[in-house]
């Protein structure tokens, strides 16, 4: 499918500027066409003709955005800034930007359990031999491989085998089906593991989806939308095809992505599917303090009492599935504990799925921006509610980082 730019969505900006200060590559840069106002600038520049898609001022700055989307919350005429990023970076790739071996890893190894889960045994053994440091010593953090190597986490498990149906001793007749996500279980398994007990607490059986790989955002984000419509035309077939009260995802970008699947599949035969699933589908944070805030407060423990605990705003979460006070909410549920937002919590971390690796100078460069806030509030730990924002703010840091859910886990298991 030969993708364009969507026109009456560029046509929505109207170049007031106020998505500057809300982009992270503009204040690191300063650069007006390293802002969103000067990518969509090229993006009317390429549909008018007057640049082409092989200019490479067009790649280079289309490529460097993040796909954060906080120029959308900054937006006062609502400018669709991710969906008009993804087409244009479709057209950057149909003209020669992409490659095999991402092309390789979309297609192939992101949706195939065997190959993660080889992955997965060579990760554990390089980081329990010391390998993944050693590398991290050896290629510079300047390079792909070696920003890479820096992000795996200190010991990270052996596969393991999932039943597909975890069964709640105290059934509430309901069945989640539960993302575990393709990258996000192979390096945060133990996110899963606590999602899948605190759902078990509240009564419900977890249904850990075993034909569904994943969700296809890093495919949307690295312009290779073709992969991501049939990922999505794959999974609203299974989620129409079993019987799931709801569809939930502890990965913030994962969620945004199964949130877009009826605008990505809209006029299609899968349309009516896609907005079934939409309705069913949320991120855990959202779904637990919709449904579940009393009951969680009736079964978590005092474990963390004492404990200031920062929490660390993921921008799937904030700015493309607008869900924004809801995890600190649940937070709070926790006994003795004081809880806070950082400050400019809407600014990225520089994760952005693989951003930090394929532009691992700009991804540092947010790291350390964002470091030094979490150092200046010195918290105990912080709280965060997306697989990458927690490999990116551990790395190189002794602070615990770790996702709202598992906090929440631990609370209970320390009552039971």
């Amino acid at each position: 499918m030969i993708e364009a730019i969507d026109l009456k969505k560029l046509s929505a900006c109207i170049h007031c500027g106020l998505c500057l200060e809300a982009c992270p590559t503009y204040r690191e840069t300063g650069e007006e066409m390293s802002s969103p106002r000067g990518r969509l600038y090229l993006m009317r520049n390429y549909t008018e003709g007057t640049i082409t898609a092989t200019d490479p001022e067009f790649a280079k700055h289309e490529l460097s955005c993040l796909v954060c989307r906080s120029c959308e919350t900054a937006c006062p005429s609502g400018v669709e800034f991710g969906v008009l990023m993804e087409q244009t970076r479709a057209i950057l790739v149909e003209h020669g930007n992409g490659s095999i071996s991402k092309k390789f890893i979309y297609s192939k190894l992101l949706q195939s359990k065997p190959l993660l889960k080889a992955l997965q045994t060579a990760t554990a053994i390089a980081t329990k031999t010391g390998l993944t440091k050693l590398a991290a010593k050896l290629f510079s953090r300047s390079t792909s491989t070696g920003a890479a190597m820096s992000l795996a986490p200190t010991s990270i498990s052996f596969p393991q085998s999932r039943p597909d149906l975890y069964r709640s001793n105290h059934p509430n007749g309901k069945r989640i089906g539960l993302l575990l996500g393709c990258i996000g279980d192979v390096f945060t398994s133990q996110v899963n593991d606590a999602t899948i007990k605190v759902l078990n607490a509240l009564g419900y059986d977890v249904d850990i989806l075993p034909s569904v790989t994943c969700c296809g955002a890093l495919a949307a984000h690295g312009g290779y939308l073709d992969v991501t419509r049939d990922l999505a035309r794959q999974n609203v077939a299974v989620f129409k095809h079993d019987q799931l009260d709801y569809i939930l995802s502890n990965i913030a970008g994962c969620g945004a992505m199964l949130k877009e699947y009826e605008h990505l599949l809209e006029g299609t035969s899968h349309a009516d599917d896609a907005h079934l699933a939409r309705n069913k589908t949320f991120d855990i944070n959202e779904f637990l303090y919709l449904h579940h805030r009393e009951d969680l407060r009736g079964l978590l423990g005092s474990s963390f009492s004492g404990k200031r605990i920062a929490y660390q705003a993921p921008c799937h979460l904030t700015h493309g599935q607008r869900i924004v006070n809801e995890p600190l909410e649940l937070l709070r549920l926790l006994p003795g504990v004081e809880t806070f937002a950082l400050d400019d919590n809407e600014l990225c971390c520089g994760s952005a799925g693989s951003y930090n690796i394929e532009h691992p100078e700009m991804g540092e460069a947010l790291r350390k921006r964002k470091m030094r806030i979490i150092e200046d509030a010195r918290p105990d730990i912080v709280a965060t509610a997306n697989a990458g924002c927690m490999l990116q703010l551990s790395k190189e840091h002794a602070m615990p980082v770790r996702h709202v859910i598992e906090l929440l886990a631990e609370a209970i298991g320390r009552r039971n």
